[in-house]
């Protein structure tokens, strides 16, 4: 069964696949890695326009090594999960011009889990290393009707079907089967190459077992909006180890230096929904001026925030004082 399955899946893709940028032969291992770091925790449709931004600004390795993490997190904002975004900087920076060729060298480097290595391994670089995403563990535990921990077992299902030469075509057509047949709800089993070998086929959305959805944590803090004479606003570096790490936001207190003229005035409420938190901001304006102590608190006139990485949470707290508006944040990046 295993080499009819994954002949079946290979023929199946090669004329099922979706055009993706990408995809384009031959594959430029930064790119597959690119696109693949884009596409956790996103979908296809969001991250076609930041991909190809995204290389309009870093069109190489040593392009994105070079260039100062600010632009780098601004070009990535809007995506979400930054951390993501601070891995590749990392990463360029670490790998000396060239990304390695398999996925035990490429998990050395910062960000590279047991599927981003084993996907920029197999699809770049053709090693036969099996890899499992969401869509595969879902695939994989229908076909063999798997219970329990689908993701776990799915990687030693995946390593036992692996066809030897052709590790990549078989891994990217197990993806391409999840994300555009086998999908999460409603599956098109009767589009499905491998439909007769499916032992869930008759009651597919059984398969994986549903997972325990922990209760988001609630976080509060206060956000301070102060303005300056000229309409700058003080913007402060979220630290280490807090949510947003490393990008800019407004401060929660007033920043060493500066001076408030008058006390703040509550200004509105941002909520947000993130993967594992809720997140309420209370909002406070006040005139303000001064000279920062901190190098990571500076003033920003409203049409530089483009230059810097902010959450879009931190695009509504601007919104909400009245320091962005609607047309002026349309034009953060240049359009895709």
């Amino acid at each position: 069964m295993n080499s009819t399955l994954a002949d079946r899946l290979v023929s199946w893709f090669a004329g099922a696949k979706r055009d993706l940028p990408w995809r384009k032969e031959p594959r430029d291992p930064y790119r597959v890695w690119i696109s693949e770091v884009m596409l956790q925790q996103t979908r296809v449709d969001v991250v076609i326009p930041y991909y190809r931004r995204f290389l309009r600004r870093f069109p190489t390795l040593r392009a994105l090594a070079k260039a100062p993490l600010d632009d780098v997190l601004a070009h990535w904002s809007g995506l979400g999960y930054y951390a993501r975004a601070r891995n590749l900087h990392r990463a360029a920076q670490a790998c000396g011009g060239s990304l390695p060729g398999t996925a035990a060298q490429l998990r050395t480097l910062p960000g590279f889990g047991p599927y981003t290595a084993a996907a920029v391994a197999s699809l770049a670089f053709g090693e036969d290393v099996p890899l499992v995403d969401g869509n595969v563990a879902r695939v994989l535990s229908r076909i063999f009707t798997v219970r329990g921990d689908a993701r776990a077992k799915a990687w030693k299902i995946a390593a036992q079907l692996l066809p030897a030469g052709g590790g990549g075509p078989f891994n990217e057509a197990l993806m391409e089967l999840g994300a555009t047949v086998c999908t999460p709800r409603n599956p098109a089993c009767g589009r499905c190459p491998v439909q007769e070998m499916c032992r869930g086929r008759n009651d597919p959305t059984r398969y994986p077992s549903p997972r325990r959805r922990a209760q988001r944590l609630m976080l509060e803090w206060r956000a301070l909006a102060l303005r300056r004479r000229d309409g700058a606003v003080l913007l402060a570096r979220r630290p280490t180890g807090t949510l947003f790490a490393g990008l800019w936001d407004l401060p929660a207190e007033k920043p060493a230096g500066i001076r408030m003229h008058g006390r703040a005035t509550n200004r509105g409420i941002v909520e947000q929904t993130l993967t594992h938190r809720e997140v309420r901001v209370m909002i406070g304006t006040a005139r303000a001026s001064g000279t920062p102590v901190d190098a990571d608190v500076r003033w920003v006139a409203p049409e530089g925030i483009a230059a810097l990485g902010i959450s879009s949470l931190a695009r509504k707290s601007l919104r909400c004082a009245g320091v962005l508006t609607p047309a002026r944040t349309s034009r953060t990046l240049p359009a895709p």
